[in-house]
């Protein structure tokens, strides 16, 4: 049975934005602290598995916002690694007030690579088991995010990776993508606007000196992104808003 795991936390200043709120970013941030410290109770973080040469990486996300907590309101983050198969894994994560509202429910696909040859390796059953996770056959696999096509009229923005956008797994931090996505989108429509539905997905890693360009449409209540390395998709999402 998967282990569940829990940390509470305050909303700090830092990790709000304009409006007072957890930004988007600082909630994946907060939800990827909660599965390291878990690896760390278990004795598989990542001290112990970057000498093995391993690193977790995130593919896909699925998040559902019911409501961003507020400065220095205090929040509770479980998750728990769920099925995998030979090369997959799911890891759930909720965040709850303190009272035990949902206010976030997440939804993760990780892989494990070779950090030193950057590709996917098998995942060590003796690490699986520490996490309780139970082994399919069949893992489902999760909705992708709705494309931007050859022939649509973007936006785009250019950025340059820099040396503090890369983390220790030697890639581009995975809430540099979101920052990344957000960026060109007008700031009236940021603040009377809340993120309600996000499905984000990783294709291709970026590096340090490279420029990317994040390129959205905004169709109504619906926004589509895509990171593009020249003529590589290196990410995508779709994510559905509400007014305020």
């Amino acid at each position: 049975m998967a282990h569940e795991y829990e940390i509470k936390r305050p909303v700090e200043d830092y990790a709000t934005d304009l409006t007072g709120k957890l930004s988007l970013p600082m909630m994946m941030n907060l939800a990827i602290l909660s599965s390291t410290l878990q690896s760390n109770v278990l004795g598989i973080g990542p001290s112990v598995m970057r000498p093995r040469g391993y690193g977790w990486v995130i593919l896909q996300y699925d998040i559902t916002i019911n409501r961003r907590p507020e400065m220095d309101e205090v929040i509770r983050i479980q998750t728990t690694v769920g099925h995998n198969n030979s090369f997959l894994a799911r890891r759930g994560f909720k965040i709850l007030s303190e009272e035990g509202e949902v206010l976030c429910d997440i939804v993760s696909l990780w892989a494990m690579i070779d950090i030193h040859k950057r590709r996917m390796i098998r995942l060590p059953e003796d690490i699986l088991a520490k996490y309780g996770s139970e082994a399919v056959k069949h893992l489902p696999g999760m909705d992708n995010p709705a494309k931007i096509e050859a022939d649509e009229d973007f936006e785009t923005r250019s950025y340059r990776v820099r040396y503090l956008d890369i983390d220790g797994n030697q890639h581009v931090n995975n809430t540099k993508y979101i920052e990344w996505m957000l960026d060109p989108l007008d700031p009236d429509f940021m603040e009377s606007h809340e993120v309600s539905h996000v499905k984000l997905r990783y294709e291709n890693e970026v590096h340090l000196g490279h420029t990317i360009n994040s390129e959205v449409i905004l169709d109504g209540n619906t926004s589509r992104h895509r990171i593009m390395l020249g003529d590589t998709v290196s990410a995508e999402a779709e994510i559905e808003w509400r007014k305020n």
